[in-house]
């Protein structure tokens, strides 16, 4: 028997014709007097170049019956028919834009026709339902980004560039708009793990992350939590469970299921928590962190000030909104963001950035029980090193 490392290792295409030339020679054809480029040779290279493609199904087909190895669609079925759980999709970032109106015209808009971006990452956003602005006024509207995903986030302030034309008007945000990708394979890979923790009737720690995590609002979608903390155990029989989104605080009121912090409680109550135990249901509270300072980057990257700004800025927020609740705790509580991790991240943009000298955060940040980091109004300094 062949073992799974060798299973699931596809062959090359010369591997396919070197075996082919063996079997051939073992019949006694005289494989060697065949001339390059002839018939024989060709229809070989043919064969070879098609059961090469075909091992790489088989070997992906193996992988697909093993979570640690299934990747892709692949392993999207396996979660799917085999543990009952669906990838989550990515989703669409969404905040507010205020419009400051300093000109005489007035600009009214149906739903999606405005259209506004980031200049630093090209991302753009359009408006959510119909409004009017002003002669001299200023409105603040709901957008949404155009592509879903994490590539329609955006740093607080970055959203400053009108697409559609109106002449006098500015824009920018106040907070940051967070977009979430598809979930990995990884992540897909510890919600099957989970999974099996949820089907217990005792309400482990893992069935109150995995219910959180996979709650659903009254219209199907599901709610945006991709971080949750459990209390230890309870002599009183009593759990307190701590939520949190990709951009912070998750909105609503937990006793009122038809928000989305009450639809994950009510999943929870419903799915989880067995008789004779009580569970307290809370959003994490948000802690700003705001992220300045000087980064001195090579020239030769050939990227504007505003590439790097904006580049930055997207690594430290995708850093924040992977932050634990509660913060990395080292040895005991408080948990922090580490001051020497955020200049790791922006140091880890590219390899033409040589250092980065943080004016902010000054220090590691505490988290204490029930906080969770969400990002502030970065503002970095470019040095161009020639």
């Amino acid at each position: 028997m062949l073992p799974i490392d060798q299973l699931i290792k596809p062959l090359s295409r010369d591997q396919v014709r070197d075996s082919i030339y063996r079997l051939l020679t073992a019949t006694g054809l005289p494989v060697t007097s065949w001339k390059e480029g002839g018939v024989a040779r060709t229809i070989i290279i043919v064969i070879a170049a098609i059961f090469a493609g075909f091992t790489e199904v088989i070997a992906l087909a193996i992988k697909a019956n093993y979570l640690d190895l299934a990747e892709g669609i692949w392993l999207t079925l396996l979660a799917y028919y085999v543990y009952g759980v669906e990838r989550i999709g990515a989703t669409f970032a969404t905040g507010q834009v205020t419009l400051v109106n300093s000109g005489g015209g007035i600009y009214p808009f149906e739903a999606g026709e405005f259209v506004c971006r980031n200049p630093g990452t090209d991302a753009h956003y359009t408006n959510v339902s119909a409004f009017t602005l002003g002669a001299g006024q200023t409105l603040t509207i709901d957008i949404r980004a155009v592509a879903a995903g994490r590539d329609g986030s955006s740093s607080a302030g970055q959203i400053t560039a009108l697409v559609t034309a109106m002449l006098g008007v500015s824009c920018s945000n106040a907070a940051a708009l967070a977009g979430r990708d598809e979930e990995s394979d990884p992540a897909l890979r510890q919600a099957c793990r989970d999974s099996l923790g949820a089907l217990s009737p005792n309400g482990p720690q893992a069935a109150y992350e995995y219910w959180a995590k996979r709650a659903r609002r009254a219209d199907g979608t599901i709610v945006d939590v991709t971080r949750v903390w459990v209390s230890p155990a309870s002599s009183v029989g009593h759990v307190q469970v701590y939520v949190a989104s990709s951009s912070g605080a998750v909105d609503g009121d937990a006793e009122d299921p038809d928000t989305d912090l009450g639809a994950v409680k009510a999943t929870i109550m419903r799915r989880v928590v067995p008789k004779g135990v009580t569970c307290t249901v809370a959003s994490a509270t948000a802690v700003t962190v705001t992220v300045t300072g000087t980064a001195w980057v090579q020239a030769a990257a050939n990227l504007s000030d505003a590439a790097w700004q904006a580049m930055f800025g997207e690594q430290i927020d995708a850093y924040l909104a992977e932050v634990p609740i509660g913060g990395h705790v080292l040895t005991s509580p408080p948990g922090h963001v580490f001051r020497n991790a955020v200049i790791g991240q922006v140091e880890a943009v590219s390899k033409f950035v040589i250092k980065f000298d943080p004016t902010l955060p000054a220090g590691d940040t505490s988290l204490a029980e029930g906080e969770v980091p969400v990002a502030g109004a970065h503002s970095f300094t470019v040095q161009q090193v020639g």
